[in-house]
């Protein structure tokens, strides 16, 4: 691999630390999509991938620790090969011993795919795309490998639900960012958090079409807070501020709780899927 910048560094040493997060916030998290409940997101991209027999190349952009490619391996359909590459070294070490050989592991960068033109039916990816630097060489490495009837879904942050805790957290941890100085590390792509930047990136790509999701989070305080403390925002924040910042949310959010003890919290999120390569003259 190049050498990375310094928001892959950092997002290397987070998954270094906390190697699977990703699937643990998620892996099971209800999400609902134009009225309907599905088991996550990471079911949802399950779900883009043909159950017909036969031949068929499935790439996860961004595998981490193996999760996804873990639900479609459970398939035992024939004629399915999973292909997932991840630069972290350590959420591959994850990946591998969950997958137990069932899939094909690369360590690398999205913006260099070490697979050929043409030779991939279907490519997913879990919340990965808007962190990733370069995003159009990525979305052309993409089509490069993708099949000219290929498929690509994946799942990427999306705009705020408004008057839930996730708002609360918001709005308490903006000034304790902006009293640390840190100097902004932007994580990816602007145009990859709204619903126009995605059309604009994807219109490479034919029959594009974007969803809302939202993630269902619904906790304690206190669970929430856990949840919360393993964003990128949050990890950034000293240990003083931190402390801070948790004491804060749990006190803010207590008018929020329910009779059962939880309080509403939604992650919202889009699903971008697309079929096909836009022909070029």
């Amino acid at each position: 691999m190049s050498s990375p910048s310094p928001a892959e560094s950092y997002l290397l040493d987070f998954h270094r630390r906390l190697a699977g997060v990703t699937s643990r916030e998620f892996g099971g998290a209800p999400v609902l999509r134009d009225g309907e409940m599905f088991p996550s997101t990471y079911a949802l991209l399950e779900a883009a991938v043909p159950k017909e027999d036969g031949p068929r190349v499935v790439l996860d952009l961004a595998c981490g620790d193996g999760y996804l490619l873990e639900l479609l391996a459970r398939r035992n359909q024939p004629g399915l090969a999973l292909v997932g590459l991840d630069m972290s070294e350590h959420e591959l070490a994850v990946a591998r011993a969950r997958l137990n050989g069932a899939a094909t592991l690369h360590l690398g960068r999205a913006q260099s795919l070490p697979l050929a033109e043409a030779s991939v039916d279907v490519v997913l990816s879990h919340l990965a795309l808007m962190l990733m630097d370069d995003v159009e060489t990525v979305l052309s490495e993409m089509q490069r490998v993708l099949k000219p009837t290929g498929r690509v879904s994946v799942v990427v942050g999306g705009e705020l639900v408004r008057g839930e805790a996730f708002e609360v957290y918001l709005g308490l941890l903006k000034p304790l960012l902006a009293a640390e100085e840190r100097v902004p590390m932007p994580l990816g792509d602007a145009r990859v958090r709204s619903v126009e930047g995605l059309t604009g990136l994807f219109g490479g790509f034919t029959h594009v079409d974007i969803r809302r999701l939202e993630v269902q989070g619904d906790a304690t305080p206190e669970h929430a807070w856990e949840s919360l403390s393993t964003t990128y925002d949050a990890d950034r924040l000293s240990t003083a501020a931190r402390a801070s910042l948790k004491h804060a949310f749990v006190q803010a959010v207590e008018p929020l709780r329910r009779t059962d003890g939880t309080i509403p919290m939604r992650w919202g999120m889009r699903q971008v899927t697309a079929t096909g390569r836009r022909r070029t003259e």
